[in-house]
Parts: C-alpha cells; sequence; structure tokens
C-alpha cells in the first residue's frame, strides 16, 4: 500500500502533537487512581465504548493497580500518552473526548479503527485489547463467556 502525501504529513503532524502533549500534559497531575492519575477518566471513557454498561471503572481500577504492582515504566508511559492524544484530538478541538456522549466516542471510536493513519487505528486496538484483556481477566466475567476456570490449580 503506497501512502500519499497528504497521509505521510497527518501521520507526522500526529506524532509531533503527540510528543508536544506528552510535554505539556505530564502524566499523574491530579486525580485518578496511583498510577493513571487524571488520565484514568479518559481510560474510562474509552473502555465505556468496549465494554458492558457499568464494568468501565473495575477495569481501570485492576489496570491501575497493575501498572503500580508491575508496570514497565516505558509502557506506563506510552500508555498515558496514548491517553492524552484519545483524549485531546478524540474530541475534536472545541471538547475533549472524555466530555463527549457515548454514542459519539463510540463513533470516534469506530473512525478510528479504520482510519488512513496508522497510528490512529493502533492506537484503537492496543485500548479495545487492554479493555477487553482486562475485562476478561477477572474472574467474575469467566461464567459470561462460558469458561469454567482454570483446571489446574497453582
Amino acid at each position: 500500500m503506497t501512502l500519499s502525501r497528504r497521509q505521510v504529513l497527518g501521520g507526522g503532524a500526529l506524532f509531533v502533537g503527540a510528543a508536544a502533549l506528552g510535554v505539556i500534559l505530564r502524566p499523574g497531575r491530579s486525580g485518578g487512581g496511583r498510577v493513571l492519575g487524571a488520565r484514568s477518566a479518559v481510560l474510562e471513557s474509552v473502555s465505556e465504548v468496549f465494554l458492558p454498561e457499568g464494568e468501565a471503572a473495575a477495569v481501570v481500577a485492576a489496570v491501575d493497580r497493575f501498572l503500580a504492582d508491575r508496570g514497565d515504566p516505558v509502557l506506563v508511559s506510552e500508555l498515558l500518552l496514548g491517553l492524552a492524544v484519545v483524549e485531546h484530538l478524540g474530541g475534536g478541538w472545541t471538547r475533549r473526548f472524555s466530555a463527549r456522549p457515548l454514542d459519539e466516542r463510540r463513533s470516534v471510536m469506530q473512525a478510528w479503527s479504520v482510519s488512513g493513519l496508522g497510528v490512529k487505528r493502533q492506537l484503537f486496538q492496543a485500548l479495545r485489547r487492554l479493555a477487553l484483556f482486562s475485562f476478561y481477566a477477572d474472574p467474575r466475567t469467566w461464567s459470561s463467556s462460558g469458561y469454567d476456570g482454570p483446571w489446574v490449580s497453582p
């Protein structure tokens, strides 16, 4: 697949914007969890797009606990940067992503899933996988998928 000049420049602009956001919006300034800080609200608003109603807060808490206990600092900083990008570019120029209604957030994520910019598609996939993996890692959700748990106990 060949990229047009506009797609290459758009991808470069997205990277530059993400880097600028990472410098300006330093992670964990206030509120939220121990590691995610204020970005926990963004992860929750993204998770609501992919998860059953009422499950996003528990998933965000589990992700934050995992990152606090065993999180790789490089991956943590990349996740925080990705959440900042979603918050400020996923909401458009007038509103933050987390301030949008759920149906609008779904539309934004759907558009990112098929975007011509690979960065948007990758960010969509990473956040979707994080939310779904964290949801199904919780033993309370196993019965809903027909999984009866491990056959061999540790």
